[in-house]
C-alpha cells in the first residue's frame, strides 16, 4: 500500500521558488511566464533524492481485524493509498485455498507509506527495527473464531469441522505462543480491531502528523496547466513544426471517417517525420568524410547507443516506423493499465539490453500521463538516465504532457500535436479517438 506526491526538480531553464509552509511551487520561465504547481515529483524529495518511506507493522491473531483496519485508515488517508511508482518489487500472492504461493507475483513501485501486515509481523527483531509504528489488533479469542468460521466457509471452501479442526489443533496454540508475546511490541493496541473508530481516527491522526514531518501534507492538486500555453512551454516539450504538410497528416488521421487503410499509411508518414525530429535530440559528433571527388566534408556521426520501448498496445503502431529509420533497433515492450481509480498497474515487461543506451518511449497518444509515467518509471528503474529518454508521440494533452515535463524535467517529449483539451474520462480534445482500434482496425462502438 503506497502513495506518493508530486515534486518539481530544477532545470537548466526554470527557477523554482519554495513557498513557505506550504507545497505550491511557483516556475519561472525564461519569458516570466507563471505556472503554479503543488507537491514534488513522484518517487523523490525536493533535492531529487529518494525518500525513506514510512512503514506501519500492524499485527494481530488470525480474523482478528487487521486487514479491515489496515483498510479503514488507507480510506481515512485518502490521497496516501494513491499508488505511486518507485523502485520495483514482487509482493508473492497467497493462495489460502491451496495453502501455497500463487507463481505469478504483484509488481508494486516504491511508497510514502508502507503497511506490513500479518500474524507475526511483530515476532522478528530485525523487521521491527525497520517499523515506524507497530500496532497489536486486539480481538477477543470467540470473535475471531466466529470471523474464522464465516470467512473460511463462505470465501476459502472449508467446512465447518474442518475450520474448527484447524483452529483448535494449530490457530489457537500458535496464537498463544508465538503472536501473543509479541503484543508486549507493540506502540499502539487497538481492541476490538475496525469496530474501534476511536482509535483508528487517532491512529490516521497520528499518521497524517508523521507524514508532515517528513514534507508531504495530503491537499488537493493545482491545475498544472494553469498558466502555461503553447507559447510558454517547458523548454523539454518539442512539437513538429506545424507545416501544411504535418497538419494535412493530421487532419487525415482526425477525420472520423477516415478508413483503416489510409490510417495506417497516413500514421505510418507521420510517425516517420516525428521519429527524424526525435533524433535530432540525440548526441552526435563531428566527422570528416571524402567525397568520391576527393574533397573533404565536415559533417557528423551519431554518437549514442539507441533501443526502444514500445508502451502496448498502441505503442506497436508505431514500431514499422520506427524500423524503416533505425534499421535494426532493439525494442522492447511493456503493458501497462489502469484500473477503475485510474491508477497506472504493470502487466507485462520485457526489456532489451538498456546498457549505455538512449530510449526512445512510443506511446502515440498522452492523455493524463499517469501509464506514461509508469513507462519511464519502468526505464528509471533498470538505470537507464532520465536525460536520455526521449517519449516520442502522435498526439498528447497539453496536461498529459506538462505532467511529464513536470514529474521528469530531463526527460524529452517529441510529439506531433499539442491537444489543449482533456475530457473528464480521459479523452483528448480533439484528439484522434482510440488509435490503436483505428490502426489494427478494431471497431469501434
Amino acid at each position: 500500500m503506497s502513495s506518493s506526491s508530486n515534486s518539481v526538480s530544477n532545470n537548466n531553464n526554470e527557477l523554482n521558488q519554495q513557498q513557505p509552509n506550504n507545497d505550491v511551487q511557483i516556475i519561472e520561465s525564461s519569458n516570466s511566464k507563471k505556472t503554479y504547481t503543488l507537491g514534488r515529483p513522484p518517487w523523490y524529495d525536493t533535492t531529487g533524492k529518494p525518500r525513506c518511506p514510512l512503514v506501519i507493522g500492524v499485527c494481530g491473531g488470525s480474523a482478528s481485524g487487521k486487514t479491515s483496519v489496515c483498510h479503514r485508515v488507507i480510506e481515512s488517508l485518502n490521497t496516501i493509498s494513491d499508488m505511486r511508482q518507485g523502485k520495483r518489487v514482487h509482493i508473492p500472492i497467497y493462495d489460502f485455498k491451496t495453502h501455497s504461493r500463487l507463481q505469478r507475483q504483484e509488481t508494486v513501485y516504491g511508497a510514502d507509506v508502507i503497511i506490513l501486515e500479518g500474524i507475526l509481523t511483530l515476532y522478528s527483531k530485525e523487521l521491527r527495527d525497520l517499523m515506524d509504528i507497530k500496532i497489536f489488533i486486539d480481538t477477543d479469542d470467540d470473535v475471531r473464531l466466529a470471523r474464522r468460521l464465516r470467512r473460511d466457509i463462505a470465501e476459502r471452501g472449508r467446512t465447518v469441522d474442518s475450520v474448527i479442526l484447524q483452529y483448535t489443533k494449530f490457530v489457537k496454540p500458535s496464537f498463544d505462543d508465538y503472536i501473543l508475546p509479541t503484543k508486549k511490541h507493540a506502540d499502539v493496541i487497538i481492541p476490538r480491531g475496525s469496530d474501534n473508530i476511536v482509535a483508528i481516527d487517532l491512529l490516521t491522526q497520528h499518521i497524517r502528523l508523521k507524514l508532515k514531518d517528513r514534507g508531504y501534507t495530503p491537499q488537493k492538486p493545482i491545475n498544472i496547466v494553469e498558466g502555461v500555453t503553447k507559447d510558454n512551454l517547458p523548454k523539454n516539450i518539442h512539437i513538429l513544426p506545424p507545416t501544411n504538410q504535418v497538419r494535412a497528416l493530421l487532419s487525415i488521421l482526425r477525420n472520423k471517417n477516415t478508413d483503416v487503410g489510409n490510417f495506417v499509411f497516413y500514421s505510418d508518414r507521420l510517425v516517420n517525420m516525428i521519429i527524424e525530429e526525435a533524433l535530432t535530440h540525440l548526441p552526435f559528433k563531428e566527422k570528416t568524410v571524402v567525397t568520391p571527388v576527393g574533397t573533404e566534408y565536415k559533417g557528423v556521426e551519431p554518437d549514442y547507443n539507441l533501443c526502444a520501448l514500445s508502451v502496448l498496445r498502441a505503442g506497436s503502431c508505431m514500431e514499422q516506423p520506427l524500423r524503416s529509420i533505425c534499421k535494426g533497433i532493439k525494442t522492447g515492450k511493456v503493458l501497462i493499465q489502469s484500473d477503475e481509480n485510474k491508477q497506472p498497474h504493470l502487466f507485462y515487461e520485457r526489456l532489451p539490453d538498456l546498457t549505455d543506451s538512449h530510449v526512445l518511449v512510443l506511446d502515440p497518444t498522452i492523455a493524463s500521463g499517469a501509464s506514461s509515467q509508469m513507462a519511464i518509471r519502468i526505464l528509471l528503474d533498470h538505470g537507464v538516465p532520465e536525460n536520455k529518454i526521449i517519449f516520442v508521440t502522435v498526439v498528447s494533452s497539453l496536461k498529459g504532457a506538462l505532467t511529464l515535463s513536470y514529474c521528469f524535467p530531463e526527460l524529452k517529449i517529441v510529439t506531433g500535436a499539442l491537444d489543449d483539451g482533456l475530457s473528464e474520462k480521459g479523452f483528448i480534445l480533439p484528439g484522434v479517438g482510440n488509435y490503436s482500434d483505428r490502426y489494427f482496425g478494431t471497431s469501434l462502438k
